[in-house]
């Protein structure tokens, strides 16, 4: 390698470390809590776990008058920001903090509503929708530490957290077991998150000061409206999922559905995570086409690699995941569960092109792409429910998702020159191949559910650890040792001035 390419892969290393505290970390812990999702679930039983799920929804519905894109507002920011960042930062949290209290109210008004025809429903909402407060503060300090490239932060933070709030929940539902406990107890995790954040993040940028600035919240709303016109159909369709079907098939069904999808949910937060840390990376490039392309290509396709095989690996053993974690009583979620694994290649794709994108300051130049794949979406949605059940939710999504990606791959093939050029593509198709066996077996073989797990999971894991070892993966993760090798200094956790004193 050049001392060039050494260092660009020291960035690129960089990316992958920290999207290994933002992603792994968290995700293990993850799964491990679905067993005890597993316990809660046979606990609550379907039709408790469908309400609060749906109350989970609703409640993510009112968290969208808390964001309208300030969260992509203040990682794109604060990443470039200087000596102005502590105060653009205590804007965010102050703006944040009143939204967030008109959530909660919306939220109640909803509680309210919901209470005439389903006096439970409306219960668990109220007290599930108190969590907007802290969940809204906890989004801008994430993102604050992430511009500073401090991801293992903050991946502990989640990991104490998450562990708070599974001991929590478990302990609720034994002693109460009842979807209004479980709700209480899932108010733990954003307020234990919210501390730690908080404390790392003052040490970092300093004292914070809420105040009182309707001017300059105006602006960053304006300055913010783009990232929320993207976003908020989306999240609409996203959130108004669950109610749906609640209200087409019952809580019971949503139950089922909400429990077999959270295993997907939860390896779509690694895609996130990447795509989070990879951002103030892309955002450094100065809008250089051709090195925007080359990391994208470096995070892009051995993601994507993994991703599909996942699915292919896992097609024909979705039932008996769902049977092992949460009991043979959630095993009608099975079918949606396997079309909801194959949306998060696309998710991959989707997400990091338009992050692409953005780094090139062609923000509006996709957001059209994005509106017509969540209006498809949505329009698909009521009709997928009717036609296939529970698996036409995800169907719905997956169809809007590939409408999306493949505008998006077409107008990005202008500026992203050989990203999907048969230099990447063919070595992707080959790996994908070398997946095809698994689903034959577990269609052609009579498994117990957890003889079926275990294979299609060890037969990933293993093509997991040749294709990282054979493809030099693991030496990104030591960007330092790469920097050091171009003869540059070690490349430090932030390249950006540090923090003014309080």
């Amino acid at each position: 390698m050049t001392p060039g390419e050494h260092e660009d892969a020291a960035k690129i290393g960089m990316i992958w470390k920290n999207a290994t505290w933002l992603g792994l970390v968290p995700i293990l812990l993850n799964f491990v809590a679905l067993f005890s999702t597993g316990y809660i679930t046979r606990q609550v039983g379907p039709s408790q776990f469908g309400r609060f799920s749906i109350a989970l929804s609703l409640t993510g519905l009112s968290l969208l008058v808390t964001d309208v894109g300030l969260r992509a507002l203040a990682v794109r920011d604060l990443a470039r920001g200087g000596a102005g960042a502590r105060h653009e930062l205590n804007d965010l949290l102050s703006l944040r903090l009143v939204m967030s209290c008109l959530g909660v109210l919306i939220a109640w008004i909803v509680a309210a509503i919901a209470t005439w025809s389903s006096p439970a429903l409306g219960a668990v909402l109220m007290v599930s929708s108190l969590g907007i407060i802290p969940t809204a503060l906890t989004g801008t300090l994430t993102d604050s530490l992430v511009a500073r490239d401090q991801a293992r932060v903050t991946s502990s933070s989640t990991f104490w957290s998450g562990v708070i709030l599974t001991v929590a929940s478990v302990i609720a539902v034994a002693v109460w077991p009842s979807d209004l406990a479980l709700a209480a107890s899932y108010l733990i995790g954003p307020i234990v998150n919210m501390a730690m954040l908080a404390r790392r993040s003052r040490e970092v940028y300093g004292r914070f000061r809420l105040r009182w600035r309707p001017r300059q919240w105006r602006v960053l709303i304006r300055r913010a409206a783009p990232f929320f016109r993207i976003s908020i159909v989306g999240v609409a369709v996203s959130r108004s999922e669950l109610p749906l079907i609640g209200l087409m098939f019952g809580s019971t069904m949503a139950g089922f559905y909400a429990a077999a999808v959270s295993l997907a949910d939860r390896l779509a937060a690694v895609i996130d995570s990447v795509t989070t840390a990879a951002l103030p990376t892309l955002m450094r490039l100065g809008g250089d086409a051709r090195r925007v392309t080359d990391v994208l290509s470096r995070i892009l396709h051995p993601m994507l690699g993994a991703l599909l095989v996942g699915c292919i690996m896992a097609s024909f053993g979705t039932t008996a995941a769902v049977t092992v974690v949460f009991g043979q009583a959630y095993a009608p979620g099975g079918p949606a569960l396997a079309v909801a694994l194959f949306l998060l290649p696309l998710t991959a794709v989707n997400a990091l092109v338009f992050e692409g994108f953005v780094a090139l300051r062609k923000v509006d130049f996709v957001a059209g792409t994005i509106l017509r794949g969540q209006i498809l979406t949505g329009i698909l949605l009521p009709v997928g429910l009717m036609l296939f059940g529970l698996p036409g939710a995800p169907l719905a999504k997956l169809v809007g998702a590939l409408s999306v990606a493949l505008s998006r791959v077409r107008a990005g093939r202008e500026y992203f020159v050989g990203l999907w050029g048969p230099r990447y593509l063919r070595p992707l198709f080959r790996r994908t191949l070398w997946a095809l066996p698994m689903p034959i077996i577990l269609w052609l073989g009579d498994f117990r559910p957890v003889v079926a797990v275990a294979i299609s999971g060890g037969g990933f894991l293993c093509w997991l650890a040749a294709t990282a070892h054979s493809s030099g993966v693991l030496q990104l993760l030591r960007p330092t040792r790469l920097a050091a090798a171009s003869g540059a200094p070690p490349l430090p956790d932030s390249t950006l001035p540090p923090p003014p004193s309080a």
